[in-house]
This record gives structure tokens, sequence and C-alpha cells, in this order.
């Protein structure tokens, strides 16, 4: 039944209710991240150095001599500066689509526009915290590329190993392995998929049909989350709300202009910013991909 102009429908909190509902259940990344609130345009943090402190040489940390001087050990911080980023999308819904039109125009506009700012915010997060894919702070684990060397779809596959080895390395910088989150491709998880299927084992559970933000399972105690914004022949390894913080200064919302009679304009915006905060409790798992 069409509703006039302004009507309970396009109404801005039944808008942003809509484009919040499904943003909750699309967005991958954000699982990975901590989330916090800022009002400034430029947002510094320090980087705090991942090695365990270590006394200097001839002055340990263990065997302290009776009555001497303890050694003295000072963490390091590096100053790293970000910008807040505006993301965002609209449209204009013309009157006559709107009552009479036999798709339900509103619904996929709202649909649309979210799916995109939900994108464009994960495709920044991915990018932020693998390094656009050129390690420097992070860790990586570089499978050899080739047809035989070891990519996920080919036989000489090791995925498990690929995994255990991206825990290992974040274990080795004294962060807890008990949560670790795996995002990979569509095509990475086929080629998981079928491995373990060769395998004879865990096919069941992580062979099951998508689940709501992209996780499919656990493979090695690590859950696995699929997503588009992952690049092909890359997965990343991290643990979640540790590896990094999303700086936000504006959440999700929408914004809703009725013109009588013409037609109606629907906004998306959301404004932040990626913080890597722990690099080494990152791992960027390359040429997973024959």
């Amino acid at each position: 039944m069409a509703e006039e102009i302004g009507g309970i429908t396009l109404r801005k909190e039944v808008v942003d209710s809509v484009i919040k509902g499904f943003a909750e259940r699309s967005y991958k990344f954000k699982q990975a991240v901590s989330i916090s609130t800022t009002n400034a345009w430029k947002e510094s943090f320090f980087r705090e150095t991942a090695t365990a402190l270590s006394g200097q040489t001839g002055n340990a940390v263990k065997g302290i001599p009776r009555g001497a001087s303890f050694p003295q050990a000072t963490p390091e911080w590096t100053k790293v500066a970000s910008y807040v980023e505006k993301y965002g999308l609209e449209d204009f819904i013309h009157y006559e689509d709107i009552i009479s039109d036999d798709v339900d125009v509103q619904t996929r506009v709202l649909y649309k526009l979210s799916e995109g700012v939900v994108k464009a915010v994960d495709d920044e997060i991915w990018d932020k915290l693998t390094e656009s894919q050129s390690p420097s702070e992070i860790q990586e684990v570089a499978i050899t590329a080739g047809a035989t060397t070891g990519a996920w779809d080919t036989a000489s596959a090791s995925i498990i190993d690929n995994l255990m080895n991206a825990k290992q390395l974040i274990g080795e910088y004294n962060y807890s392995t008990n949560n670790l989150m795996a995002f990979i491709s569509e095509k990475d998880h086929r080629s998981i998929v079928n491995y373990l299927a060769g395998k004879g084992s865990q096919f069941p559970k992580i062979g099951e049909d998508m689940a709501e933000n992209g996780r499919v399972g656990k493979l090695a105690g690590i859950q696995l989350v699929v997503s588009n914004s992952v690049t092909a022949s890359y997965a990343m390894v991290c643990v979640p709300k540790i590896c990094a913080t999303w700086k936000q200064a504006v959440a999700l919302a929408s914004d809703v202009k009725v013109e009588a009679f013409k037609g109606t304009r629907i906004r998306v915006c959301e404004m932040g910013t990626t913080q890597l905060t722990d690099p080494k409790a990152v791992v960027l798992i390359s040429n997973t991909q024959e």
C-alpha cells in the first residue's frame, strides 16, 4: 500500500533503524577492532614496543645480588598520526517511484546505500590492519608462490600449519592466542573446505553456510571470518579488540529530506579512522592462491 511522502516509512528514525540493523549484521572487520569515540579530526596515538622488557648486559632481571641495584628497563612508544575520514552515499527517490513502482524502491535504496558505506569502512580497516599488504610493522607468513609450493588451492596446501605459524608468531610476542580470528576470502574459504574434505576431518562444521558477520566456524582454534574486503591471495590472523582501534567520530547515521510531491533524498554517513595500535598482534598470510 502506497505511503504519502513524509509518512512513517520515511521518517528519519525508521530509516536509521533499517540502516543500522543491516549494518550490524554486515560489518566484518569491526569484529577485529575495539571501538572508541572521538571528537577530534587528528587522532595521534602511541604505539608501544611489543617485546618484553629485559635488563642490561651484566645486570639481568634474574639473579639480583643481595643489596644490589635493580636493573632499569623502560618501555618505548612511537607517536603515530591518523586522521578521521568521512564515508557516505546518497540517492534521491522520485515521488512517482515511491507510490507506484513494483519494486520496493525505498527499501532497496536503504539497503544499497548501507552496503556501500559498510563495505568502504571494512575495506579501510582491512587495508590498515594489513599495511596495504606490504608488511612493515605487522608480521607475515609468506607462502612461496607457485602451483606446488603450498598455496591453499593446491594439493600441497599446508593450511593448518600456516594458521598455526601465524598463531606462533603472535604468541611469541606474549599476546594471548585463545581468541584469534582469521579473515579470509570466499575463494580461500572454498579451498579450506576442499582441503578438510580431502583430509576427512572437520568438514561439516567449516562447510556450513556463511553465518552472521561472516563467521564460518573454527580451524586450529582460530575463528574464520569470510569477507569480500580481503584482497585476493591474502589472509590475515589477528588478536581481536587488541590489534587495532576504530576511532569513531560519527556512527553510521542517515539523513532524510522530503520534497512534497517531488521525492525524497536519503543520505548515509559514517566518520572514523583505524589505528593499528598493536601491529605484532597481526599476521598477514600471503600467496594463499596459485
